[in-house]
């Protein structure tokens, strides 16, 4: 039933075959019709695209109703009328309701002043014309694959969430997007392109590993990708294998089944000659940005804490605390096989190579482990070397490192015990003991870091939502299968998804302009995810007709035009 002014008092969902509800704000203002689709229900849309200009000597104002996105209007000449599509953050319900009321009173001016009432001003939207920000290492932040231009903040009203609540944490996605850029990065070289089950070489670091009964090894690190699952793995290539010692490949069966936090896990081991000789090559995980503590502390002179020192000496303790315990010994650990990324994160490297080796056959397990608990003590002194306060000169003797004053007395009780100069006997109870509470720090931390990763993942976990409703919008609208109907996507409930794309991606700002809102995106996505109850107004392109529908409802609607697309393709994705 209709009032005087021609609105319709009670609304009706859309659907292909019914009536269509005329917009009722917008009825006077506007003074176009629905006109209902001939035969089908199809809305035609004549011209191309939705380019309203601005009116002259004119205000707009705000109509539409309670939706995510309301509409404004402005008066042309010669009777034409001009709509305009202008995005805004529902109110509250009681400030949202006298505005309803005020529009169905057909009385714009009042309506303006329920708006200023209620601190509701009509939303402006101006270009940004801020230039790129400069991220930390000086490059222009539109450089970065993931950079995107937000609005300016200052034009949000206080009840609009700024576009950082609909991503993860600025500083988190650098650090991610600086991994994987690192990940995927290919360095040219002699290095031939696939090797065994890995291709996309690339070098990373050559090191000398230091052995107590051999001298020195030399070892080449190598990124490459994993042609069986995609990932990427570090090659440690040991070059120049004799023949006759042949290398001891299923020892590395062991280390296989080792997993910890703290330790760069080993996948398997092969020999191969496709480097021109006759070299061992032993596959790790790979860790991007990192680097070994030999390049990044010795060789960049890089100043260090107590408190870092502890970190490194609790994180060791806990990566060899697992290997004991699975009845192995690193025999490598030292400042060329310990990484560190740029979080203060450590890995043990290289693991379970002296065991292919065979360097070691034959010695006692528990001298082994000793070892690995004293390089700790001489990965310290490395360290502590680098300050001349923490070196004593001794008369005819060489120089002994001591941790100089600025140390506690509990981590110059560790030194010494690490270094064995208390007891022979390094324990790793003992170890812990001197820790005391520093081991607290340090699970505070990572406890820390796990609350901002799982905040940051809820963000993400919607973010899939939208990405398969995307999907789906996009498998509807403006279809040209020859096998379909060809007016298929452009009818019924089908048309009607294509007016909501263009209401959500086509916005046009009150200067003309495209309007690149994602709040606008990312809120009505959500709304319709959710089959709110919620009404929006959508035009048609020629701006002659106007819908008002339930995000529900178009949820509905996408669902069965899904469901119709999924019974006839072979191969439907779900």
């Amino acid at each position: 039933m209709s009032n005087d002014n021609g609105f319709t008092e009670k609304q009706k969902p859309f659907s292909s075959g019914t009536k269509l509800a005329a917009a009722s704000e917008l009825g006077k203002i506007s003074q176009s019709p629905v006109t209902r689709a001939q035969s089908s229900g199809k809305l035609r849309a004549s011209s191309p695209a939705f380019q309203p200009s601005p009116a002259k000597n004119q205000q707009p104002g705000v109509v539409a109703g309670t939706g995510h996105g309301s509409a404004t209007s402005s008066i042309g000449g010669k009777g034409s009328s001009r709509l305009r599509l202008v995005p805004e953050f529902t109110p509250k319900s009681k400030q949202q309701k006298r505005v309803n009321e005020a529009g169905r009173d057909g009385d714009i001016s009042q309506l303006r002043s329920k708006l200023a009432e209620s601190k509701l001003t009509e939303p402006t939207i101006t270009q940004n014309t801020a230039e790129p920000s400069v991220v930390g290492d000086g490059n222009i932040a539109s450089n970065d694959d993931f950079f995107m231009k937000v609005p300016d903040p200052s034009n949000q009203k206080p009840y609009m969430k700024p576009i950082s609540y609909f991503a993860i944490d600025e500083n988190l996605r650098r650090a991610l997007a600086e991994e994987m850029r690192t990940m995927n990065h290919v360095i040219e070289s002699d290095l031939p392109f696939q090797i065994h089950n890995y291709h996309s070489l690339s070098p990373l670091e050559n090191e000398m590993l230091d052995f107590d009964i051999s001298n020195q090894i030399s070892q080449q690190e190598i990124k490459a990708q994993s042609i069986a699952d995609g990932c990427h793995y570090s090659l440690h290539r040991i070059p120049n294998i004799d023949p006759a010692n042949k290398p001891n490949l299923s020892a590395i069966d062991k280390w296989k089944m080792v997993q910890a936090p703290n330790i760069a896990q080993v996948h398997e081991a092969f020999t191969t000659r496709a480097f021109g000789d006759n070299s061992l090559v032993l596959v790790c995980d790979y860790k991007p940005l990192t680097s070994s503590l030999k390049n990044k502390i010795l060789d960049s002179r890089m100043p260090v804490t107590e408190a870092f020192l502890w970190s490194i000496v609790l994180q060791l303790v806990s990566a060899l605390r697992i290997i004991h315990f699975s009845g192995l010994s690193v025999q490598t650990l030292g400042m060329s096989t310990v990484l560190m990324s740029p979080a203060g994160r450590v890995y043990i490297n290289s693991c379970g190579l002296a065991d292919v080796l065979g360097l070691y056959t034959g010695y006692n397990l528990e001298a082994m482990q000793q070892n690995d608990l004293h390089a700790i003590g001489k990965i310290l002194a490395s360290i502590l070397a680098m300050n001349r306060d923490n070196v004593v000169l001794m008369q005819s003797q060489a120089s002994v490192v001591m941790p100089g004053s600025n140390f506690s007395t509990d981590f110059k009780e560790l030194f010494g015990y690490l270094n064995r100069r208390l007891t022979p006997v390094i324990a790793l109870d003992d170890i812990l003991r001197l820790a005391g509470p520093r081991i607290f720090f340090e699970l505070d931390h990572a406890r820390r870091e796990a609350d901002l990763l799982h905040s940051n993942l809820k963000l993400e976990m919607a973010n899939g939502r939208l990405v398969r409703l995307l999907c789906k919008i996009n498998f509807i609208t403006e279809r040209a299968d020859s096998a379909m109907d060809p007016e298929w996507s452009e009818t019924g409930d089908r048309y009607l998804i294509k007016l909501f794309r263009d209401y959500v991606f086509h916005l046009i700002g009150e200067d003309g302009k495209p309007s690149m809102d994602m709040a606008h995106v990312v809120g009505n996505l959500n709304k319709l995810d959710a089959g709110s109850q919620e009404k929006v107004m959508l035009m048609s392109r020629d701006e002659k007709s106007c819908l008002v529908v339930s995000y529900q409802e178009l949820k509905r609607c996408i669902e069965s035009a899904y469901t119709e697309l999924m019974a006839i393709s072979p191969r439907p994705w779900k």
